[in-house]
């Protein structure tokens, strides 16, 4: 899946707790992968660029933002009532519904 948004993934590099002491910054800016730093296989952090960490806070805000207009909205709730019905089988056939719009 190719997107924009940071993720974990199978390129990230796992690396020991002792890999930090030769990380500065002329090599962080160049980081292009995330790394999870362990100590005895034990996942301890992740570090990533700043330019990652940006881009998924922005994606954060915009799911909360999404969810919270999903959430306040009439019509969202329109939407959930109609799908509650289809679930429980109470819907009406789109044929039906043209035949009586052609009377």
């Amino acid at each position: 899946m190719n997107t924009d948004f940071p993720m974990i993934d199978p390129r990230v590099e796992y690396v020991g707790a002792s890999k930090l002491r030769s990380l500065n910054t002329g090599n962080l800016g160049k980081l292009k992968k995330m790394l999870v730093i362990q100590d005895n296989d034990t996942p301890l952090a992740v570090l990533l660029n700043y330019e990652q960490y940006l881009i998924m806070q922005n994606k954060f805000q915009s799911m909360l933002r999404l969810m919270e207009l999903i959430k306040n909205s009439k019509e969202t709730a329109g939407l959930l009532a109609g799908l509650r019905d289809a679930a429980q089988g109470q819907s009406v056939d789109f044929d039906d519904i043209e035949a009586n719009l052609t009377q």
